[in-house]
């Protein structure tokens, strides 16, 4: 990708739109909105009082997974791409992993700049810990940036976060492409770690209104039917219990029936082959 490119891609998030990375802070429990995302996490609410939960959802099964590979796959690096904001009421990836590994490194990377601040502010140094701006969408710029190179090491297994990525990467970007060029950087024995919504059938009221709403004044989404879901795992092989609804991989509790069966959003994890 060009330089001119990637400056250009980093700043489409600048201005004066509400933000997906804000709002997605605020449903799972932060203090992240500002005035311009007040008007559209209402209405986003108004639609569909469910959203902060299927959120919810995302945020625990990332937790679950990174703690599963590090505790029973002795994953000791992860590189979180499109990590949105800390939380300070519940632990974080790494706080997660290094009670499994004490020495896990991660690398948490998005492209707005005020949830890299905010990492970088909560990190407070820590060691072999860090944030680096850059977009999912610029696989080499993030790979060959000096700082995540400083902490990870690729020749040793690393697991690719991607929670809620993707949905937010239209085809004619080729998020499978995109993913392919991640996976193809590290080597066998590293993991992905990734969660997807669904296409509007399966989802809760008010579906479509979400949809209108992220396209004309947040963000647009590209929810995909699972099939093409499943296609981000090539090269992967799948953990148990497989590509399930979010809440239903793993869970530390029993999950309802009916939250199995009701796919908002899909989660798996794979090891790379």
């Amino acid at each position: 990708m060009a330089t001119e490119e990637k400056e250009q891609l980093l700043d489409e998030t600048a201005g004066d739109r509400p933000s997906a990375c804000r709002i997605y802070g605020s449903l799972i429990g932060g203090d992240t909105v500002l005035d311009v995302d007040q008007g559209a996490l209402a209405r986003l609410l108004t639609i569909n009082p469910g959203t902060p939960t299927v959120a919810r959802e995302n945020r625990q099964f990332m937790l679950r997974a990174a703690r599963t590979l590090a505790a029973r796959y002795g994953v000791e690096q992860f590189l979180d791409l499109g990590c949105a904001f800390p939380t300070e009421d519940s632990p974080n990836l790494h706080e997660v992993v290094r009670a499994e590994q004490p020495d896990a490194r991660v690398v948490y990377v998005d492209v707005e700049d005020e949830a890299v601040a905010a990492w970088r502010d909560r990190l407070d140094g820590a060691k072999d810990v860090a944030a680096v701006r850059g977009a999912v969408q610029d696989p080499e710029g993030v790979l060959g940036d000096s700082r995540v190179r400083a902490v990870l090491d690729f020749t040793r297994p690393v697991a690719l976060v991607l929670t809620g990525v993707f949905p937010f990467v239209s085809d004619a970007d080729d998020p499978w492409a995109l993913l392919g060029r991640f996976r193809d950087a590290t080597c066998p024995g590293s993991c992905l770690v990734l969660s997807h919504a669904l296409t509007s059938e399966d989802w809760p009221q008010g579906a479509e209104e979400v949809l209108r709403l992220y396209r004309e004044e947040i963000q647009p989404m590209y929810p995909r039917p699972e099939r093409e879901v499943l296609r981000f795992f090539e090269g992967y092989d799948l953990l148990e219990p497989g590509v399930v609804s979010t809440p239903a991989w793993r869970p530390d509790e029993p999950v309802a029936p009916e939250l199995v069966a009701f796919k908002r959003a899909v989660a798996g994890v794979g090891r790379r082959l």
